[in-house]
């Protein structure tokens, strides 16, 4: 019997411990989402899925407070959909690249209080239209889609706006949802109904998060500007028109943020400053107008890149002037003289294949002042539309091939970069195009190219990125990631 009797008081001793650790759970499973873990929910399309390669600048200095909640598995780095992970990037999916997010969190962060988290949920897809990211998308229509963009939807399903809302409820048990970031518009270039289907989509996604309507703000930034040489550039009018139709929307304004070449997307440098400006404005709605901005507006240096071994360049003797107009053209000095909206450059029967390298590189001697772009053809015919890359005035396109699209009336697609039938320079005719070079490489020249900087940077001992920024005071002390850098005026590599 008393052996019994203290079998009895071991099973009622479990039984109460293990009631107690149950309730315990049971409350913080229960526990109020905490208010000082702000979240922000970020969609759109390639601008927002992240268009420009991450740089070591990028990987370094993160805040723990600045996390990112996987909207899709990773392999590497390893990550689960619907975990909270410091915001090193990628953050939208594997293999995507540099994104206004990134600096739109580590600004955050910069002036919130030291209590305050914040969180960030991607869901955005290269070349969707604002209908894939609405709740009534029908996937059934993907058929109709290219393959290239049915196996980016196929990371969310084929259902962005529900993948959003999974993670954003889950999210909404820990933290509080503070605004939505939106970057989107270039697959809808020109559709004055834009407003209207943002705001459907702003309504949707707070009636189904059980949010106030209207409660929180949401920012849409702008496309690259025609003045910086964006195809879309006339779909800033529509985007600025957005608050109009949805009180809560702000403008994220891109003037001056430089492009990439492809007319389409920013170069990493204003993704930066675009993130920058994203977060101004959310604080602004929290009565902070005048934040701490860590990040330059100053554009980097532009290299002056040399093609090397391996390279496949295009030789000056077999350049036409003629393709389209009447134009000259001097081998001798590289003297291109268009015809009036000429065209010239390298044509061929049968296709070239580039499909091999990374980016063309364009450049001129001198700035541009005859409105001139680099186009290439991936068809036979001239009349068809190409890649086209504005020079702006400026000396350098260097442009990815991996991803090089053309902007057709359907839409934007992307150039087949293994059937190349022509490359060249169209201009107005009015001034000369000094060419300097074209070439196919593997390598980016922002990443390996110094030039303009000069012998004092660094003259202490202190060691600076490639955009001239000071990222650690001597090289001794350095936590560097793998990347080239320059101390005491000297280029040097960390692997």
């Amino acid at each position: 019997m008393l052996i019994i009797r203290n079998c009895m008081r071991v099973n009622i001793l479990k039984t109460m411990a293990i009631a107690t650790m149950i309730s315990g759970a049971a409350l913080e499973i229960n526990a109020a989402p905490d208010p000082n873990f702000h979240i922000y929910l970020c969609i759109g399309q390639s601008n927002m899925e992240g268009n420009a390669s991450i740089e070591p600048i990028d990987r370094q200095n993160v805040p723990e407070r600045f996390k990112v909640m996987s909207a899709v598995d990773y392999k590497y780095p390893a990550r689960t959909k619907g975990e909270w992970y410091v915001a090193v990037p990628p953050l939208v999916r594997e293999n995507t690249g540099l994104t206004p997010i990134d600096y739109f969190g580590r600004t955050m962060v910069a002036n919130l209080p030291e209590e305050v988290t914040v969180g960030v949920i991607p869901v955005a897809v290269g070349g969707c239209r604002i209908e894939h990211l609405d709740k009534d998308y029908d996937p059934a229509q993907l058929s109709q889609e290219a393959d290239w963009f049915r196996g980016f939807m196929s990371a969310y399903d084929n259902k962005p706006y529900d993948r959003l809302l999974e993670c954003a409820r889950k999210a909404a048990e820990v933290g509080v949802i503070k605004g939505i970031l939106l970057h989107q518009g270039e697959s809808n270039n020109g559709d004055r109904q834009w407003p209207t289907k943002v705001k459907k989509v702003y309504d949707d996604i707070l009636a189904d998060l059980g949010l106030e309507a209207g409660s929180i703000p949401l920012l849409a930034g702008e496309v690259v500007r025609s003045d910086q040489g964006g195809v879309c550039g006339g779909m800033n009018d529509i985007i600025r028109d957005l608050p109009s139709t949805l009180p809560q929307a702000r403008v994220v304004t891109a003037a001056g943020l430089p492009q990439k070449g492809d007319g389409l997307h920013f170069t990493a440098h204003a993704y930066r400053v675009l993130g920058c400006r994203y977060a101004t404005e959310m604080l602004a709605t929290m009565g902070i107008t005048d934040p701490k901005v860590d990040y330059s507006e100053d554009v980097p240096f532009v290299p002056t890149p040399e093609p090397s071994e391996g390279d496949f360049v295009f030789d000056f003797q077999y350049f036409n002037p003629k393709i389209f107009g009447d134009g000259t053209f001097d081998a001798t000095t590289g003297t291109f003289q268009a015809g009036q909206w000429g065209f010239g450059g390298w044509e061929y029967d049968r296709p070239i294949d580039l499909s091999g390298y990374k980016y063309i590189v364009a450049e001129l001697k001198e700035g541009d002042k005859d409105n001139a772009e680099l186009r290439v053809f991936d068809t036979s015919s001239y009349w068809e539309k190409s890649y086209e890359g504005k020079f702006n005035g400026g000396t350098l396109i260097v442009a990815e091939l991996s991803g090089m699209m053309k902007n057709l009336e359907s839409g934007i697609k992307p150039v087949d970069t293994s059937k190349i039938y022509r490359v060249g320079f169209w201009g107005h005719g009015r001034n000369p195009i000094h060419i300097k070079h074209v070439y196919a490489t593997n390598v980016n020249p922002y990443d390996t190219k110094v030039e303009g900087v000069t012998a004092e940077i660094g003259a202490d001992g202190s060691v600076y990125n490639l955009l001239g920024m000071k990222v650690s005071d001597s090289i001794g002390d350095a936590d560097l990631e793998p990347g080239i850098y320059i101390s005491a005026g000297r280029k040097f590599v960390m692997r």
